[in-house]
């Protein structure tokens, strides 16, 4: 299935289930149409690249980085001495209360029109989470965007996220994306 741009609405929160083959070129898809060409601004919860290396490929693609704010789970402890003014580093993808929290912070930070939630990914959060414990993040989390009446992308990857998991972010998700 192709993502149909057109039907996503604004506030609209989408599970995006794709395969590890057409992750990076789905991620910088939603990115680039969100970003650029409905000028959102966006919050980017990565679990899987560091700021630095985000913010390599996000302009090589030419996404308006301006308008992200990155949260930054996955760079280590060690590196917290980077400084940028926009991102913060949580330091592990164990910290769900600690990213819950910036998500929070930074998504209230910006204008009330045209806000994105990107997180990026849920089938890392197991990784390194319960899936009990993902689950009340995840469902904390899309509750939170409905209230800021933030528009939502929820990454996943189809053969790292178990059928059980799925079904029940289907059920919080206004919009569920098979990109195979």
């Amino acid at each position: 299935m192709v993502i149909k741009f057109s039907e996503l609405k604004e506030g609209e929160i989408s599970l995006v289930i794709t395969s590890a083959k057409k992750y990076v070129i789905t991620n910088l898809a939603i990115l680039k149409y969100y970003i650029n060409n409905k000028k959102y601004n966006c919050v980017y919860i990565s679990v899987n690249k560091p700021y630095a290396a985000l913010m390599k490929l996000l302009q090589q693609e030419r996404i308006n980085t301006k308008n992200v704010f990155f949260i930054d789970a996955i760079t280590p402890a060690s590196f917290k001495t980077q400084k940028a003014e926009n991102a913060i580093f949580i330091g592990s993808p164990r910290g769900l209360t600690d990213i819950s929290i910036a998500a929070t912070s930074a998504v209230n930070s910006l204008p009330a029109d045209n806000r994105l939630l990107f997180l990026d990914s849920i089938s890392t959060l197991i990784f390194y989470n319960n899936t009990g414990s993902v689950t009340k993040f995840s469902h904390f989390l899309i509750n939170k965007m409905k209230e800021w009446n933030c528009s939502g992308t929820i990454i996943s990857l189809e053969k790292e996220t178990d059928d059980e998991m799925i079904s029940r972010l289907s059920q919080f998700c206004d919009r569920v994306i098979e990109e195979k």
